[in-house]
């Protein structure tokens, strides 16, 4: 008879080692394969958002849609999205916003926006390496991904700036974004917040007066995306190491708002948002 020879122990052992290494190779390339498939389905809905926002414009006589979301109030038909709702469509409490919210309300919040009517899909407001809502806890688990630059807003002005409230006020669209990621940590109204600030555009010459604000993301691979007045997309990669730290500390902030003004001289990062934030001859200081 022929007998049959199994696996020995330590045969089986080597296996599961060489296995064991290969995974620990493959591992890190497949999570970045991961990311830079993330970050092209969110260009893909940075695309989309900025169509319905330059169709807005054309249906508003030239008007911007308010970038005011969570600030809006009941009567005001102009923000893009509205803070969550809940199923009567009231405005839920805030600063902090309940423990109960739900994705449903967020939602609503969604569909209540001006931009609804031309993406009436809750996923393009959502960027798919966002996950807040598997690793947070409620208020804090946000599903919306973006918001809006309050360079481009059609209510009051602000102090350091001409806001671009108007289509033809937008000169060399292609240098200005208006949707910016937004890792918000969500507890005031389990969303991202109203408008996207950041300090220092009304000295963009000095360097020292440089200084984040309200919170960005990085989640394709230390890079973010942005959408421009023009209508194109792209993907900006984060230099500057205290980027990445000051993305780090306003997602795990503990206070309902997170807008926190962090000086940072000569960051190239900044220097980039500031010079695509708003035209220099727009801004009260140049």
């Amino acid at each position: 008879m022929t007998r049959t020879r199994g696996f020995t122990l330590i045969e089986l052992l080597v296996v599961i080692a060489i296995i064991a290494v290969l995974m620990a190779v493959l591992l890190p390339s497949l999570q970045a394969a991961k990311r830079l498939a993330t970050g092209s389905a969110c260009l893909a809905n940075e695309k989309t958002l900025i169509t319905a926002w330059i169709m807005y414009t054309d249906d508003s006589d030239g008007w911007l849609v308010s970038s005011r979301a969570c600030y809006d109030t009941a009567t005001d038909k102009r923000p893009w999205v509205h803070r969550p709702k809940d199923a009567s469509g009231n405005d839920l409490a805030s600063n902090p916003a309940p423990p109960n919210i739900t994705m449903e309300d967020r939602f609503r919040g969604i569909r209540a926006g001006s931009l609804w009517k031309y993406v009436e899909d809750v996923g393009a407001y959502h960027c798919p390496g966002d996950d807040r809502k598997s690793t947070q806890v409620p208020p804090r688990d946000v599903w919306r991904s973006y918001t809006v630059s309050y360079a481009f807003s059609n209510e009051y002005q602000d102090r350091r700036y001409y806001r671009y409230r108007k289509i033809h006020d937008v000169k060399s669209a292609a240098l200005y974004y208006v949707f910016v990621e937004e890792e918000h940590n969500g507890s005031r109204y389990g969303a991202n917040e109203g408008g996207w600030a950041i300090r220092g555009v009304e000295e963009p010459l000095n360097p020292n007066a440089w200084a984040f604000y309200d919170p960005l993301a990085s989640y394709h691979l230390k890079a973010s995306t942005f959408a421009f007045a023009d209508g194109h997309a792209r993907r900006r990669k984060w230099m500057d190491k205290r980027t990445l730290e000051f993305i780090e500390t306003n997602k795990t902030a503990p206070g309902t708002h997170s807008g926190m003004r962090t000086p940072s001289p000569d960051n190239e990062d900044l220097r980039w948002l500031i010079e695509h934030h708003v035209a220099k001859e727009r801004t009260l200081k140049r």
